[in-house]
């Protein structure tokens, strides 16, 4: 999975990247607007997968990992020329977006803008994406009409159900910068899909703050409530401070974090939010050789579980032995889950939840 960073020049993004992933990427230089993307895989934390390991102690723990891109900056007016076709194609290859506002003063880093409105500056980016969406409805329903005549009486059908389909989205994106995909069916579904709309993405939208406001929720609180609706989770944060908190050891953040007020990482907030946005819940494989964390979409049934660890585990799918996270830890472990009536055999149609903890049963 892969979470984009976007933002307006001099937001500080590079700096935010720095923070959810511990590189060193430099800030100042990231200036170029079709510039190679940075790019770093990211752990995403689980206090959970921690608490198996320390019981377990196995050889190995391994953490579900993300893929965290920073992408050059978007500047002003920039989509009325047409975004660089590489920008663009890697952001639609992304699963999510984060955008980086700027809600800090600083003269020493030029604000494109005469005053800092991070609400501002979120909506104008959202804008943006709405004009290169734009130019991929409409560049389709161009092709659309020149190859209406061509095509068979069928093909007709089809193109003339996409045609009034898109010109829906083409409207929608005008009137509201988006196009909203509840109710629509799955032919519609299938047919955006197609094109990867960028507004259409889960989108996080982080306000980069001073140090002065660091640990202080009410300015995302501020920003959200000046969005209009449907807003997208907001999460404020220092991103220098970050920074420097991503590169100490476990023993100085927590002193570092506790005088500051700020009761965990950005990191860890944004990507737990992320996760979420992207409809993704984890399951648990545990043993002396390693505890690992295993990423699946949320209503995934327990065979597509298995083939998430090997195809051959999902082709000779017997049973999975479940037991839920918070049963284990209430239990003290297996047999006490077992004891309590809280470790199942369940089948192939079985959905899996989040946290559950697997051993599969399979025969090939």
């Amino acid at each position: 999975m892969i979470l984009g960073i976007v933002g307006w020049e001099n937001s500080g993004k590079t700096t935010v990247f720095n923070a959810l992933t511990g590189a060193a990427a430099q800030t100042a230089s990231f200036s170029g607007s079709s510039g190679e993307a940075n790019m770093a895989v990211v752990k995403v934390p689980d206090p959970r997968l921690d608490f198996l390991a320390d019981k377990f102690k196995p050889k190995k723990k391994t953490h579900v990992e993300l893929k965290v891109m920073d992408f050059a900056p978007f500047r002003k007016g920039q989509g009325e020329k047409g975004f660089p076709a590489k920008h663009i194609a890697s952001l639609r290859s992304c699963d999510a977006l984060l955008f980086v506002a700027r809600g800090f003063d600083d003269e020493s880093v030029p604000n494109p803008e005469d005053t800092v409105n991070p609400a501002r500056d979120i909506e104008s980016l959202m804008l943006e994406l709405a004009f290169a969406d734009l130019e991929v409805v409409e560049r389709r329903l161009s092709r659309i009409d020149e190859s209406f005549s061509k095509s068979s009486k069928d093909e007709r059908k089809k193109l003339e159900r996409e045609k009034e389909f898109l010109l829906e989205v083409k409207t929608a994106l005008e009137e509201n910068g988006a196009f909203a995909v509840d109710g629509a069916d799955e032919e519609r579904l299938s047919i955006v899909r197609n094109y990867g709309l960028l507004t259409l993405k889960p989108i996080i939208a982080a306000v980069n703050v001073g140090d002065d406001s660091a640990g202080d929720p009410a300015e995302a609180d501020r920003v959200s409530s000046a969005l209009p609706a449907p807003a997208p989770p907001v999460i404020a944060l220092a991103g220098k401070l970050e920074m420097e908190i991503a590169g100490l050891d476990d023993s100085e953040r927590a002193e570092f974090m506790s005088g500051l007020g700020i009761s965990e990482p950005a990191r860890d907030r944004i990507l737990r939010l992320a996760w979420d946005r992207l409809g993704l819940i984890v399951f648990f494989t545990v043993g002396d050789d390693e505890c690992r964390a295993w990423a699946i979409r949320r209503g995934d049934n327990a065979v597509t579980a298995a083939e998430k660890i090997h195809s051959d585990i999902a082709r000779g799918f017997i049973r999975a032995e479940t037991t839920a996270y918070d049963d284990f830890v209430a239990a003290g472990g297996f047999q006490g889950a077992k004891d309590a009536g809280r470790f199942r055999l369940e089948g192939k149609t079985y959905i899996v939840h989040d946290g559950d903890i697997l051993q599969f049963r399979f025969n090939v």
